[in-house]
């Protein structure tokens, strides 16, 4: 358990840590090239290195590694947005096509920018867009849920989720000071003719030593806390494979209230690191805590099948009658109807919740788009039905997020054929 710990909190510390030297490092490398080239090609290498970071996110993704990559996000979209700014910067100061409409008396050509006055500002907006957009809330469909949906639930995706939350408010935070540092010192003491030692200390070296400290900075925070919740996070991840049974009969679910005093699925049932998983030992498993006998069952996913997470296999139970012989006085039948308004009472358990979800807007994707998002049917914004009764019978898979991203870039959203030529390409699902 020890080993287990170490090397637990060596995942958390590294990984939490390393997004951020990745984030902030590739805003800081932009603000050092100005120094070591001109600003007339400045914007090439800025490109590159965005399409590099996304390139570096989309491959955690697709590993699902231990990681949550909102930072990223920010850090990328600014590198793009501050590049697009700098080259249009510079396509205006060439003079050739608005040289009659602009007074350029004010303006140096051989500084057309100062690169922390682009970057800065752009930083700003990206966070608050990223926030905004909810990469960074727990509400089903968001960042946070779409992560647990491929580790499962637990101290893991809560901590990720908050740190994500937590250093995207930082950055946020340091785009707001900087800019106001810079430009009152580009008011206040700037002038337009060249670069002297008090102009590159604070356009240039000033954040890039504000970026030095914040990596001992986070370092020694994940550090402290991972010394705290790597040993809970071990010894909560040492109890083997976890089988979730939803529990159905024809349009209705089976609940009870769980612990947290939250409805949630009566049948579930926890097995040895040893223990085989296979479809008939999972079956008498259920048989053993159920009492029942003739029932249906059908696999749905597997969630934390990483080895940074436990695994949770979840299962949908399909009786012919809403007849359960280990029904206690707790236990109810619902509809979905029903079980939609505990979701937006919170009142159903987080795991359901998302099971639920995930279950939900996969079918609707399946059942309305094809794998490139567009309708299978003639009918704008056509929606299918989606009943219980027909999870049997539905020939997805729920195991493949790809259905996710469907759901979020399909033909019945604004300006998809766009999306869809920018995903193609640099990989990208948003």
């Amino acid at each position: 358990m020890k080993e287990n710990s170490h090397n637990l909190t060596s995942r958390l510390v590294g990984s939490l840590w390393f997004n951020w030297a990745i984030a902030f490092g590739a805003i800081a490398i932009e603000l050092l090239l100005p120094r070591l080239m001109s600003k007339l090609w400045l914007p090439l290498p800025v490109f590159a290195l965005a399409y590099a970071e996304l390139v570096y996110m989309r491959t955690q993704e697709a590993r699902r590694q231990l990681s949550c990559t909102a930072m990223l996000k920010v850090s990328t979209l600014t590198l793009f947005w501050s590049a697009f700014i700098m080259l249009l910067i510079n396509i205006l100061n060439s003079r050739m096509l608005f040289d009659d409409l602009i007074n350029w008396s004010n303006s140096n050509k051989e500084i057309p920018y100062i690169t922390c006055l682009v970057v800065f500002p752009t930083m700003i907006i990206m966070a608050l867009w990223v926030m905004a957009n909810g990469y960074l809330q727990a509400s089903p469909g968001s960042y946070r849920s779409q992560m647990e949906m491929r580790r499962g639930n637990g101290v893991i995706p809560t901590l990720f989720s908050r740190e994500s939350r937590y250093q995207v408010q930082l950055m946020l935070y340091v785009a707001i000071g900087f800019s106001g540092v810079e430009w009152w010192y580009y008011f206040k003491f700037y002038f337009n003719v060249n670069m002297n030692t008090p102009d590159v200390f604070f356009f240039n070296w000033m954040p890039i030593a504000f970026y030095l400290l914040s990596l001992f900075f986070i370092w020694s925070r994940y550090q402290n806390m991972a010394a705290i919740i790597g040993p809970i996070a071990a010894n909560a991840y040492g109890n083997g494979t976890t089988i979730r049974y939803m529990i159905l009969s024809g349009d209705r679910m089976l609940l009870a209230i769980n612990g947290y005093d939250r409805w949630d699925t009566p049948a579930e049932t926890h097995l040895g690191a040893l223990a085989s998983t296979d479809e008939q030992h999972i079956r008498e498993a259920f048989e053993r805590i159920s009492g029942c006998e003739n029932f249906g069952m059908r696999f749905l996913y597997d969630t934390g099948v990483d080895k940074s997470a436990p695994e949770i296999k979840h299962y949908a139970v399909f009786l012919e009658k809403e007849e359960y012989p280990a029904k206690s006085a707790l236990d109810s039948w619902f509809t979905l109807d029903q079980i939609n308004r505990f979701i937006k009472t919170a009142r159903l358990s987080a795991e359901l919740a998302d099971e639920i979800y995930r279950i939900f807007t996969i079918t609707m994707a399946w059942k309305t788009y094809d794998r490139q998002g567009r309708r299978l049917y003639p009918i704008k914004h056509y929606r299918p039905t989606f009943r219980l009764r027909d999870l049997k019978d539905w020939d997805v898979d729920y195991d493949d997020l790809s259905w996710m991203s469907v759901a979020e870039n399909n033909q019945d959203r604004p300006f998809f054929n766009t999306r869809r030529i920018w995903r193609k390409i640099t990989g990208s699902k948003v």
